[in-house]
């Protein structure tokens, strides 16, 4: 009995001892799980999705040269490719863009006679895969080679696609017919070009022209070609 009692009145000392340390602990726990808190606020905060970058009110866009739209095609990284008339053709700076052909009908067929058209030249010699279309209009004929060359048909402006700077490009008459040349340039040393209107197109006849690249020859013996491609003496 003594020592029940006795028991009895040591539990209530204990856990008076005991609460009496709760509240210190609290208290740092409380600390240590603010501090955990703006520890880890200072570890996510430079992880944190940033707002979207705000921007100046748009301005007018200013036309932009060829050289800035496209820099791969700028020329000798400081003159622009020319576009635009000069004399009776068009330059379009663009390799895709050139003279447009008349109407051909379907459908292709292997050529009957392709050394009775006008875009043929004995020059060319014989050649293989000439087609003609439906109603037997052979829109060009093209040799390719050293030089490469051709005649062929065309309507509207006389485009052609030269890529240089104005200080490349030369007019000419080769045979009393217009005549425009491309140059070769520091980086483009093969790189001359002849274009000859051998006939303006009319309300009842097609535009011819005749076209010479990379002759490996001057000017002067590319022009000689370019007429007896069109069977007249230079």
């Amino acid at each position: 009995m003594t020592s029940t009692s006795t028991n009895a009145v040591r539990q209530p000392a204990r856990w008076a001892g005991i609460k009496s340390r709760l509240p210190t602990r609290l208290i740092v726990l409380v600390v240590v799980a603010a501090a955990s808190v703006v520890a880890i606020a200072l570890f996510v905060r430079p992880f944190q999705v940033r707002s979207g970058v705000t921007t100046s009110p748009t301005k007018q866009q200013q036309p932009l040269s060829l050289e800035t739209t496209n820099p791969a095609m700028a020329v000798g990284q400081a003159k622009p490719a020319y576009r635009g008339a000069l004399g009776d053709f068009f330059v379009t700076g663009k390799g895709n863009e050139v003279a447009d052909f008349p109407a051909c009908p379907r459908p292709i067929r292997p050529a009957q006679n392709y050394k009775a058209s006008e875009v043929y030249s004995p020059v060319f010699g014989d050649l293989d895969d000439v087609n003609e279309c439906a109603n037997g209009l052979i829109p060009a004929i093209s040799v390719y080679g050293r030089p490469s060359m051709g005649k062929r048909y065309f309507v509207g402006p006389a485009k052609v696609n030269y890529f240089a700077p104005l200080d490349r490009l030369r007019l000419l008459t080769v045979a009393g017919r217009p005549a425009i040349a491309q140059l070769p340039g520091p980086d483009d040393p093969e790189g001359l070009r002849l274009d000859v209107i051998q006939r303006f197109p009319s309300n009842n006849k097609l535009g011819i022209m005749v076209w010479i690249q990379k002759p490996i020859m001057s000017l002067e013996e590319t022009s000689a070609l370019a007429a007896k491609i069109m069977g007249v003496r230079p």
